[in-house]
């Protein structure tokens, strides 16, 4: 699972998972880090459907990959 992380020092991990027979891209917070849901409840795990979505979702908040 490639790391990803801002400028704010919030990170998470981002995977393409196969579930229910469908590929979804998988965001899992870590530590004290939020992914925002739909209508911006706070969660700490968020599937998209497809590849576009999670890719933006991670351009607007600023995610990049890590560097250990």
């Amino acid at each position: 699972m490639p790391r990803m992380q801002n400028e704010k020092g919030e990170a998470l991990y981002y995977n393409v998972i196969m579930k229910n027979g469908k590929i979804q891209y998988a965001l899992k917070a870590i530590g004290d880090t939020v992914i925002l849901g739909r209508d911006r409840q706070k969660r700490k795990y968020r599937a998209f459907a497809q590849e576009a979505q999670a890719e933006r979702y991670l351009q607007r908040y600023g995610f990049t990959s890590a560097i250990y």
